[in-house]
């Protein structure tokens, strides 16, 4: 699934070709074809990124929502030529904005929002702050994972509600990077070590924006993240053996971890 730092790249790289631009054409097959029509002509005002939800905002007021989840793809659709031939003539999604054509496929959640309908839709007004936002409210962060009790904090921290834009990767990562065990619940955990687990979540976000890899290790040699897809490997801390676990609902999210620098508060 792509997570935040994915779609705020996906917007910066979207926002200049589409912003001020006109609609010629919105082709998709989760929107009726009458009600797609009414966009046509409508400037794209804005391009934005909440969390892992994707914006495109028209002069109306309306938007286009757009949340990729596990297998949904999202890009511009290449010129054609006598070298390469698309692999689709029918995409899921089909926007054309002054020339500049997006596509997509195999997106979950597609759906084009009437003005004050974002307010309303349960999964966009829960969100939790967005944690790539200019200035991130840690302590609305806080104040939402201590609501969240005795849920282990592996979990908690892929609670959109809670804080919008972790997914696994940064998961793993931020509670490695902060020693915290990811089995602790959150109830165990005090004020500073929640907030530091925020700012931390969101360092390694926001360096992740750029163009590149995904990196959380600082340098240029050895693996590009601490714990997350290294089952079995070498901790780069300690020497220990990272581990994999499964957290949430059954079959439930991996949450890869070190023992011997994560340990529980009661240890």
């Amino acid at each position: 699934m792509p997570e935040g730092d994915s779609i705020h790249r996906l917007a910066s790289r979207l926002r200049p070709r589409l912003v001020g631009g006109r609609v010629r054409s919105l082709e998709a097959h989760d929107i009726a074809n009458a009600v797609a029509k009414t966009v046509v002509g409508r400037e794209v005002v804005a391009v934005e990124a909440r969390g892992k939800n994707l914006l495109v905002r028209f002069d109306d007021g309306r938007a286009l929502h757009v949340h990729l989840r596990m297998l949904g793809r999202l890009g511009f659709e290449r010129p054609r030529s006598a070298f390469w031939k698309p692999r689709t003539t029918s995409h899921q999604l089909r926007l054309d904005v002054g020339g500049a054509v997006v596509v997509g496929d195999r997106i979950p959640v597609l759906r084009l929002l009437r003005v004050g309908a974002e307010e309303r839709a349960p999964d966009l007004r829960s969100l939790g702050p967005d944690l790539l936002a200019t200035e991130v409210d840690v302590k609305e962060c806080v104040a939402r994972l201590r609501a969240l009790g005795n849920r282990p904090i592996g979990e908690a921290l892929l609670l959109q509600r809670a804080l919008a834009g972790i997914g696994n990767i940064y998961k793993s990562e931020t509670l490695f990077v902060t020693k915290v065990n990811p089995s602790a619940p959150v109830s165990t955990l005090d004020d500073a070590t929640l907030e530091t687990l925020v700012v931390r979540a969101s360092e390694l976000l926001r360096q992740n924006l750029g163009d590149g890899p995904r990196v959380t290790r600082p340098g240029l040699a050895g693996p590009r993240f601490w714990v997350y897809g290294r089952q079995g490997r070498v901790c780069l801390r300690c020497g220990g053996a990272v581990e994999m676990m499964r957290q949430g609902a059954p079959p439930g999210r991996s949450t890869y971890h070190c023992r011997g620098c994560q340990t529980l508060p009661s240890q």
